[in-house]
C-alpha cells in the first residue's frame, strides 16, 4: 500500500511492527540511572533499541502525528493483531485512512471525501477486505511477509539511528535516518528528494519509563520540512483491549488496488 502521504496526495489529484532485536543486560544500578531499568548499564544506541524492543513483546496503544495528519490505534505482538488510522485535511477536504491487521488478514477503511468516494466506489461507513493476491509485490503495505503488523517505527529505529546521547536516566537525543524504512508512515518521497543529504541525519529525541521501555519517540524536521517531523507516544502497555476483526466488512473494489501500487 502507498505512503499514507501518498494516499492522501491521490485524493486530490486522482482524485513492527515488529520489534527491533538486541539482547537486555542488567547490572548494579549507579548514580544517574533508573533503579531497575533493564537497560541501565547499555550503551545509549544499544539502551534505545533495547527499549524499542519491548513493542515486540507486548500490547501496547500508540498516538502520531505525521506533519499535518495525526491518529493513533492499538497493537498486540502476541497476536500479530494491529489497527491504526490517520486523517488530516488535503486542501478543503478532510481525509481519514484506516487499517486493521489479524495476521495475514488485512482490512483498510477509508474517507476521501464525497466526490472521490463515489469515484473510486468506496462506502465510508464500511471496512473493505483487501485480497493480498490482488496486490503487487512492491506495494508498500502496513503488514509483514507474513501477514504481521508492519506499521513502521520499529523499522525506523532498527534501521535509521545514527548517533545517540542519553541526556539522564530517561532521555535520549540523536539523528535518524528518514529513508532507512520503506513503511506506511515513511515521509512523502517528495520532502526526501527536496531535504537530499539533511533526510538522513535528523535530529529526534526519545524518553523510556523506569521499565525500560519506549513511550516517546519524536523526529524533529521542522527545519527541514514538516513533512519530515513524526512523534509517535505509546502507552497502555499489556492493557489494551484485543483487536477483533471489523464487522460487517466488505470485497475492496477493484478500484480500491489501484491504490496499493
Amino acid at each position: 500500500m502507498r505512503h499514507i502521504t501518498v494516499l492522501f496526495v491521490l485524493a486530490l489529484t486522482a482524485g513492527g511492527l515488529t520489534g527491533c532485536t538486541i539482547e537486555t543486560q542488567v547490572g548494579t544500578p549507579s548514580a544517574g540511572r533508573v533503579i531497575g531499568s533493564p537497560t541501565a548499564d547499555l550503551p545509549p544506541k544499544e539502551a534505545l533499541l533495547a527499549a524499542v524492543n519491548t513493542l515486540g513483546s507486548t500490547a501496547y496503544t500508540f498516538e502520531i502525528k505525521q506533519g499535518a495528519k495525526t491518529g493513533g490505534g492499538r497493537i498486540d505482538p502476541a497476536d500479530q493483531a494491529a489497527t491504526m488510522s490517520m486523517g488530516g485535511r488535503v486542501g478543503t477536504i478532510d481525509i481519514s485512512v484506516a487499517y486493521t491487521v489479524i495476521a495475514p488478514e488485512l482490512w483498510v477503511k477509508a474517507d476521501f471525501g464525497a466526490q472521490l468516494n463515489k469515484a473510486w466506489g468506496v462506502d465510508a461507513a464500511h471496512w473493505m477486505r483487501v485480497d493480498r493476491s490482488k496486490v503487487g509485490a512492491s506495494a508498500t503495505l502496513p503488514i509483514d511477509p507474513a501477514g504481521a503488523p508492519r506499521l513502521g517505527v520499529t523499522e525506523l529505529c532498527k534501521n535509521g539511528l545514527g548517533e545517540v546521547e542519553r541526556t539522564d536516566a530517561t532521555h535520549y537525543k540523536g539523528t535518524v535516518d528518514v529513508t532507512a524504512a520503506d513503511t506506511i508512515l515513511a515521509p512523502p518521497d517528495d520532502a526526501v528528494r527536496k531535504a537530499g543529504a539533511k533526510a538522513k541525519a535528523v535530529p529526534f529525541t526519545a524518553t523510556v519509563d523506569a521499565k525500560g521501555r519506549l513511550t516517546e519517540f519524536a523526529v524533529d524536521g521542522d527545519a527541514i520540512d514538516p513533512e519530515l517531523s513524526i512523534r509517535l507516544t505509546f502507552a497502555g502497555f499489556g492493557s489494551v483491549p484485543p483487536v477483533t476483526a471489523p464487522a460487517g466488512a466488505v470485497p475492496a473494489p477493484d478500484s480500491v488496488y489501484d491504490l496499493f501500487e
